[in-house]
C-alpha cells in the first residue's frame, strides 16, 4: 500500500521534495526529477525557501487515500487535523501541490483525470432555480461576522484592482468599482441592474456616478437582501435603489440602459452559460451596455475542485474564455471590451487571508476549529490557484451597438479618475 503511493508520487512530482512520516514507519522521502521548486511567493532556494516539505499523516493508509483522491481528501484531512506540517509551512505545502499539480496534469493520466471530473461536474454543476438558492444560501447566508472579519468595508467579497504594492485592500476594491463604473460608461436617468448585488456595496457606489440613476439589484441570498434593504432604508436611498430577492431568470419584461454582473457568474453552473447570457440580451435596453467580472479557467475546460463544491461553493463552475464567446455568441450582442486581470485575486486572496488570520478568534463560538481550518484551507487554496495554476478573472463589456462606446480605450482611464473621487 505504502509503495503504491510512493510508485504514484515519484510520478506526480516534477519538483521538489516531499517527506511523509507515519506512525511505527521509518520516514519516506519523495524526490522529484527536477529538484529546486519555486515557493510563496517567487521566492528560490537560494533566496531561504525550504527546498522541501514535510507532512505526518495518522496511518499508513492515509497516504494511498490521499494519492489516490487528493481532492477532496486533502483538504478533509486538513480540517480533522489529520495533515500535519512537520517542515515548511501548510501556505509552502500548498504552493508544492499547485506547482506540481499542473505538470501532472498536462500527462496522459492527468489529462484523463481531468476530463474524469468535467463529466461529474457536469452532474454537480445543475442549478435549477430551487437549487440554486439553497447553494447561495449554503455560503452567503453565514453570519455578517464572518465576512466583517476579512472584507473591505464595502463588501466587495469579489477581486479587488491593485496599480500597485502598496494599496490597502480598501483602496484596491475601490479602484475596482471605478474601473467597472468606468466601462459601464454611466449617464444620467439611466435604469441599472445588477445581477447578484451580494451587500449592496458596487450598487451604492455607482449610484454616485451619475445624475438620477436608479439601480435594481437582485440576489437569492437571504442575509445579503435583509442587509441591502436595510442599508437603503437607513441612507435614504429609496429613490436611486432598490433590492430585490430574485432569480435572474425571472425578471419579466423589464429592460435596463445598464446591466452589470459581478461574481455571479461563477454560480450559474456550466449548463446555464447560455441561458445566463440570454437573459442579460433579453433584458439590455436597446442602447445598452453590460459588463461581466468573473473568474474563469486560463486553460481547457475542468470541473470545479470537489472539495471545493462540497464545503464551499455546491453548483459552481468557472468558465474558459472559449466557453463565454460560444454563449455571446448565440446572443445580439457585441463584444466590445475583454480585459483579463491575472494576479489581481491572488493579491486580494492574500488581504483575506491576513485579516482571517488575524481577527478569526472573533468568531461565534459555533465555529468551531474545523470551519476555521475549513476556511484557511479555501483561502489559501484560492489564492494558489490564482497565482500558479488556472484561474484568472476577465472583465467583459458587451453593447447592443458598436457606437454606443467611444472608440478607444481612453475615456476609461478618464472616467476612473473622475469616479474615484466621488466613492
Amino acid at each position: 500500500m505504502v509503495k503504491l503511493a510512493i510508485l504514484i508520487l515519484r510520478h506526480m512530482l516534477s519538483s521538489g521534495q516531499l517527506k511523509i512520516s507515519l506512525p511505527g514507519k521509518p520516514d519516506i522521502v519523495v524526490t522529484a526529477r527536477n529538484r529546486g521548486w519555486r515557493a510563496g511567493k517567487g521566492q528560490h532556494p537560494d533566496k531561504g525557501a525550504s527546498t522541501g516539505i514535510g507532512i505526518s499523516l495518522p496511518r499508513p493508509s492515509a497516504l494511498l487515500a490521499l494519492v489516490l483522491r487528493p481532492d477532496p481528501l486533502i483538504g478533509e484531512y486538513y480540517m480533522r487535523g489529520e495533515l500535519v506540517l512537520t517542515e515548511g509551512s501548510f501556505e509552502d505545502f500548498i504552493a508544492f501541490l499547485f506547482q506540481n499539480t499542473q505538470s501532472w496534469r498536462h500527462s496522459v493520466i492527468g489529462a484523463i483525470y481531468c476530463q474524469f471530473w468535467e463529466i461529474i461536474g457536469w452532474f454537480a454543476s445543475l442549478n435549477p432555480i430551487g437549487r440554486s438558492r439553497r447553494n447561495v444560501a449554503h455560503h452567503y447566508d453565514l453570519t455578517d461576522q464572518l465576512f466583517d472579519l476579512f472584507l473591505d468595508e464595502n463588501r466587495q467579497y469579489s477581486c479587488a484592482y491593485f496599480r500597485g504594492t502598496t494599496e490597502t485592500l480598501d483602496i484596491a476594491q475601490k479602484q475596482k468599482i471605478a474601473r467597472l463604473a468606468a466601462k459601464l460608461h454611466l449617464q444620467a436617468n439611466m435604469r441599472v441592474l445588477d445581477i447578484g448585488c451580494g451587500w449592496g456595496g458596487l450598487a451604492t457606489a455607482l449610484s454616485k456616478c451619475a445624475d438620477n440613476l436608479h439601480i435594481t439589484g437582485i440576489t437569492l441570498s437571504e442575509n445579503q437582501y435583509a442587509f441591502f434593504k436595510k442599508s437603503i432604508a437607513e441612507n435614504s436611498l429609496n429613490k436611486q435603489l432598490s433590492v430585490e430577492l430574485q432569480d435572474y431568470r425571472k425578471l419579466g419584461h423589464r429592460r435596463f440602459e445598464r446591466i452589470i454582473s459581478v461574481g455571479m457568474l461563477e454560480h450559474v453552473g456550466k449548463q446555464n452559460l447560455n441561458k445566463f447570457m440570454a437573459t442579460i440580451d433579453q433584458h439590455l435596453a436597446d442602447n445598452g451596455v453590460a459588463v461581466i467580472h468573473s473568474i474563469g479557467r486560463n486553460g481547457s475546460p475542468c470541473a470545479t475542485s470537489p472539495w471545493l463544491m462540497k464545503y464551499i461553493f455546491p453548483g459552481g463552475y468557472l468558465p474558459t474564455l472559449r466557453q463565454m464567446m460560444q454563449a455571446i455568441e448565440r446572443t445580439t450582442l457585441k463584444v466590445t471590451d475583454i480585459e483579463i486581470m491575472r494576479l489581481h485575486y491572488a493579491e486580494t486572496l492574500s488581504h483575506w487571508r491576513t485579516r482571517f488570520e488575524a481577527h478569526k478568534d472573533k468568531l461565534p463560538e459555533h465555529y468551531d476549529e474545523a470551519f476555521i481550518r475549513m476556511w484557511q484551507f479555501y483561502l489559501i487554496c484560492s489564492e494558489n490557484y490564482f497565482r500558479y495554476a488556472h484561474g484568472m478573472v476577465f472583465q467583459i463589456q458587451l453593447a447592443r451597438r458598436q457606437e454606443d462606446v467611444p472608440q478607444t480605450r481612453d475615456y476609461i482611464a478618464n472616467e476612473e479618475r473622475r469616479v474615484l473621487k466621488l466613492l
